[in-house]
């Protein structure tokens, strides 16, 4: 399996687990959302630059997630993000979360899809965006 090329650390927090102080399967789309986040800050992807200033948003077409471990309350955990498939208006991302321990505990997968600010239509992705992706996903980029 290739290597995820950015990690971010977190530790659970008591409200994002349920009565068993086991981590709510909803919130690892939460986490995934916070490598996301962070990884396109690392790649020097500003939102408010990027995309809102072009017109342009984006907005997630696929979410999945396969669960392997329970993460429990303030347990450490890494999300490790990389870039997936890239197309004309759409990249994925995968995300592996990890307990600090090195357990496995969730795998997940996102599609997100360029669409114009105003309109909410797909549209195709900026080149320096594809670029960015591009040398991400081929190059790998260190956390």
């Amino acid at each position: 399996m290739e290597a995820f090329p950015f990690s971010c650390r977190q530790r659970v927090r008591f409200g994002e687990t349920d009565l068993q102080q086991v981590v709510y399967y909803a919130n690892y789309l939460l986490y995934a959302e916070v490598g996301r986040i962070a990884y396109l800050r690392r790649l020097g992807i500003e939102y408010a630059r990027d995309f809102l200033a072009h017109g342009i948003d984006f907005t997630i077409a696929e979410a999945a997630v396969r669960y392997h471990a329970p993460l429990r309350f303030d347990d450490e955990f890494d999300i490790r993000v990389r870039v997936g498939e890239i197309r004309g208006s759409s990249w994925g991302f995968e995300y592996a979360i990890d307990r600090s321990d090195g357990a496995r505990c969730a795998e997940a997968t996102t599609v997100q899809v360029v669409i114009g600010h105003g309109s909410g239509r797909a549209q195709r992705m900026p080149a320096g965006l594809k670029a960015v992706l591009e040398r991400a996903k081929g190059e790998g980029h260190g956390s």
